[in-house]
């Protein structure tokens, strides 16, 4: 009981976490807590960037505890986990499932991945997002719990409203919350988490006990912890510590035991009707059962790990830049921002005008999940500097807001064929007048007004492009020539080097625009 209450306390904080990332932030608790805490996403980055990611210390110390403790983590503090659970629990049951509980099915698959993925790393790629469980379970959080918990609460307002009016309460009748959009990407992440919810039906946990890399890297340091499992010997061996293992690491003998697949949950423990089982400090402990890896396949995913790195490498999409590619200001230059960006959806969660986007496949598997800007659906709000705030690994840089405006993000480019100014001679003002930097200029050109682009005075925010009034693409879009993306260093010393203007236009900018 104790450990399913603080499995649970820790789901919501994980949740309530989630749900602190937005604008205005206020953090009463660090928001990416369990993402810094994740050992799989330190050591991959840090690999593939050829740096130390400093943010994520916290998973050093979660690797010295589990020699202590075992793989506690995984039974105790991982949101992911607390969910399969509760999926194993309440949608599937024990009746439906396949596979004897005890059954020691794919265990050393997890070992393989996590090889691949380190192979991968070495190479500049940090493949640990796409079956890292903190990750993956953070945009599911982010990209389907949150949009879905905002809808229902709409919903509920909506319903509300007439009695909140009836009643007087104005503020409450008025109230509705911004429904986030993610495009298909929410639906991806959906069927990704169904199918390993629904792997289940195999055993308890299949995903923790056989294909989570992360279980298996702490089942690495697991091996011989301080605290173990010991069996007395009043046991009669009827097999109930088995069937009731989630991750079947108790042997047939049922005295000997695998640390590196135990997650530490003692469910063994009150199922004893003779009270034989405890978890003791190392003497007297039960022998535990080693991990045997093949050599063939564990050769065989480092060299996988290694052609992926390499394919990924040497693919064009590393060298496009399409429109769709615009990077949050702060973000480091693009190969770095790739082997940094862990894919966790935080900046996305926390943008204030839902223009940052996760990337899908238009910039090729190395580019998937990361955010993109889509100034079409909003502005880079010029008041807001949350996702460097909130980005655990630094792939977004945390500036303060004089430093941001100076991080160009790129140049508006006006798309003469779609303004109604040049190719229809009509009237219109409207990019000028959402342009903060007053960088939108009025020439005569065959006797009508014509709007330019002063590059120097643009700093890419995207106002113009979300405000055209133009149906479909924008007339005035942002493509990321010009910007400036720097690993370290100051961002206004830069826009003075390449004499840059970008002043916050005055009350007199319409009037000098004229």
């Amino acid at each position: 009981m104790l450990r399913k209450t603080i499995q649970y306390l820790l789901l919501l904080l994980f949740l309530f976490l989630i749900y602190l990332t937005h604008y205005p932030f206020r953090e009463v608790f660090p928001v990416d807590a369990f993402l810094r805490l994740d050992p799989l996403l330190g050591i991959a980055t840090s690999i593939a960037h050829r740096t130390l990611i400093g943010g994520l210390w916290l998973g050093a110390i979660l690797l010295i505890l589990t020699l202590l403790l075992g793989r506690f983590f995984c039974g105790y503090i991982c949101p992911f986990g607390t969910f399969l659970d509760l999926s194993d629990r309440y949608l599937i049951g024990k009746k439906r499932r396949k596979a004897a509980n005890e059954k020691p099915l794919g265990r050393t698959w997890k070992y393989y991945i996590l090889s691949a993925i380190l192979a991968a790393a070495v190479l500049g790629h940090s493949l640990a997002y796409l079956m890292d469980p903190i990750s993956l379970f953070t945009r599911f959080s982010t990209y389907d719990l949150w949009p879905l918990a905002v809808y229902a609460i709409n919903l509920l307002l909506d319903a509300f409203r007439p009695v909140a009016e009836a009643l007087g309460w104005m503020g409450l009748a008025r109230t509705e919350l911004n429904q986030p959009l993610f495009s298909g990407t929410g639906f991806a992440i959906f069927l990704i988490v169904a199918v390993i919810a629904a792997l289940g039906l195999i055993q308890t946990r299949f995903w923790c006990r056989s294909l989570c890399p992360l279980g298996a890297l702490l089942g690495l340091f697991a091996r011989r912890p301080v605290f173990r499992r010991k069996v007395l010997d009043t046991c009669d061996f009827d097999g109930r510590c088995r069937r009731e293992c989630p991750t079947g690491a108790i042997a047939s003998d049922e005295r000997n035991y695998s640390p590196s697949e135990c997650i530490a949950c003692q469910q063994c423990v009150p199922v004893c009707h003779l009270n034989a089982v405890s978890f003791k400090p190392l003497t007297g402990g039960s022998q535990t059962i080693p991990v045997e890896l093949g050599r063939r396949k564990l050769l065989g995913s480092l060299a996988a790990g290694l052609v992926a790195g390499f394919f990924l490498e040497i693919s064009p999409f590393r060298r496009i830049r399409a429109d769709a590619a615009l990077r949050p200001p702060g973000a480091l230059p693009e190969p770095r921002f790739l082997e940094t960006c862990v894919r966790c959806g935080q900046c996305v969660k926390a943008c204030l005008t839902n223009t940052l986007q996760p990337s899908v496949l238009e910039n090729g598997l190395s580019s998937l999940w990361t955010p993109k800007l889509v100034n079409r659906i909003g502005p880079c709000d010029q008041n807001c500097n949350l996702c460097g705030q909130v980005c655990p690994t630094g792939a977004i840089r945390d500036l303060d807001l004089e430093e941001k405006r100076y991080a160009k993000i790129g140049n508006a480019v006006i798309l003469k064929e779609r303004c109604v100014v040049w190719e229809q001679d009509r009237i219109c003002l409207i990019c000028d007048e959402a342009c903060p930097y007053n960088a939108i200029y009025f020439k005569t050109v065959d006797g009508f007004r014509r709007p330019f682009v002063n590059e120097n005075k643009c700093n890419g925010c995207g106002q113009c492009e979300t405000a055209c009034p133009v149906t479909g693409r924008s007339a005035i879009v942002i493509i990321p020539n010009g910007e400036i993306r720097l690993s370290e260093g100051s961002y206004i010393e830069e826009a003075a080097r390449r004499d840059l203007i970008l002043h916050p236009a005055g009350p007199e900018a319409y009037e000098d625009s004229l």
